[in-house]
């Protein structure tokens, strides 16, 4: 027979009043972390990006050495690819990472390496970053920790706040905000109620649970789902969070300098709550698996909005005063072989050399790390794993990448078990 315990009754309410969306986005998170002041902006390249062609060009590379030519930038120490004109006016604001080395060349270990810092097992899922900040930055009341932007191709499926369980997952605006009349589904009310009608509910779910608190024995999981409630009550009544993601109310100018694309207009949503409070935005942004054509899908579908969105992404947070409490890192899960196939003059995956940008959060600007051979095989002298890329992102958003956590097994694991951050990234 069912029982009408304080439990129940606060399940059998929240799934009414709430709707699943929200409430399964935050449920059972129980503690609260202090705010640090720190923002993180995390853009992921699914697929792998040819670094080649991109932040490591190799004009001396004969045959390995690709299509495209290099262009100078506004830092006499990096020449990027010449279908990066925007970021090459920037090179200023953001510091490049090319020694990066790993062994994980399939996609799915590949992007849980990159993902967590963390190489993967069969016997425990890691958190990615996002989840990490949730649990450790807290966001003000009513805006969520942390959000999730697919964009453009991408498999998000592949994000997973891992051990650390559903309470820290991402708030995932799904859609393409370079539609028109974009909203988010998750920000709606239930179909058939108003936010009175949700209202009144609530009150009615608080003088359930009042009632039975009494006579219940304390239980962190109701005590979790009770705070996961009113989250996620606090979210449907923001306006804060509805203002953020109202990117049509953004400038006209401002989107047209983002690029009226799905990754520039992602970029320019990823900004908007990162200003209302939010922690973490990541955005996943896919189709760099250039097995086939990669010249002609650089040159024509990934390259032009990447290179737009992201430089501007870089000059608006600098112009609002925000790159010094926000970290932007992209990266994908692995560079592309020197060797060009016959696959239609395609890259395979190639993790033994990769390159990323690190920007923001008191990061060093303006910085060329490391150097790979002249066919951009391997690093020559020092090289870095993602492990270590993970530690300097942690670093900089200020969450100490040793700390342990518990599984919900009991058992103790660090945030990060090996690496230590790049040398240089501080200046």
């Amino acid at each position: 027979m069912f029982q009408l315990d304080r439990r129940n009754a606060l399940k059998v309410g929240a799934a009414g009043a709430f709707g699943v969306s929200l409430s399964t986005l935050l449920q059972l998170q129980a503690a609260e972390p202090s705010t640090r002041g720190k923002n993180a902006i995390f853009i992921f390249l699914t697929g792998g990006q040819a670094h080649q062609d991109s932040w490591d060009m190799k004009p001396d590379g004969g045959d390995t050495k690709g299509e495209f030519t290099s262009i100078a930038t506004n830092n006499s120490a990096l020449r990027v690819c010449e279908h990066m004109p925007q970021l090459a006016k920037v090179a200023d604001k953001y510091t490049i990472i090319r020694n990066i080395s790993h062994t994980q060349g399939a996609h799915s270990p590949g992007q849980r390496y990159l993902q967590t810092g963390n190489q993967k097992i069969p016997s425990l899922e890691y958190p990615d970053y996002g989840a990490v900040v949730s649990k450790e930055h807290a966001s003000p009341r009513g805006v969520p920790n942390y959000v999730l932007l697919p964009s453009g191709g991408s498999n998000s499926a592949s994000y997973s706040s891992g051990y650390l369980g559903v309470a820290q997952g991402p708030f995932t605006a799904l859609g393409d905000p370079n539609a028109s009349n974009y909203s988010v589904r998750a920000l709606a009310t239930p179909e058939g109620l108003t936010l009175s009608q949700i209202e009144a509910r609530q009150r009615l779910l608080k003088l359930v649970d009042n009632r039975f608190r009494s006579v219940d024995i304390a239980n962190q999981e109701v005590e979790g789902m009770d705070k996961s409630y009113q989250k996620a009550f606090g979210i449907l009544q923001s306006s804060a969070v509805r203002k953020a993601f109202d990117v049509e109310s953004e400038d006209a100018k401002i989107r047209e300098q983002y690029g009226r694309h799905t990754f520039g207009q992602s970029c320019l949503l990823a900004r908007r709550p990162v200003e209302a409070g939010t922690r973490c935005v990541s955005i996943y942004n896919g189709g760099w698996d250039t097995h086939e054509y990669n010249f002609r899908d650089l040159k024509s579908t990934l390259l032009p909005p990447w290179d737009q969105g992201l430089a501007a992404l870089l000059v608006d947070l600098d112009q609002r005063g925000l790159s010094e409490n926000t970290v932007v890192w992209c990266t994908g899960e692995f560079g592309r072989t020197p060797t060009i196939n016959d696959k239609g003059a395609g890259r395979d995956h190639w993790p033994r050399a990769m390159s990323m940008l690190y920007a923001g959060g008191g990061i060093k600007p303006g910085q060329v790390i490391g150097k790979t051979d002249k066919t951009g095989a391997q690093p020559v002298g020092d090289s870095y794993s993602p492990d270590d890329a993970a530690a300097s992102f942690y670093r900089a958003i200020g969450i100490d990448h040793h700390k342990e956590y518990y599984t919900p097994d009991g058992r103790p694991v660090m945030i990060v078990a090996n690496g230590k951050p790049i040398k240089g990234l501080w200046g």
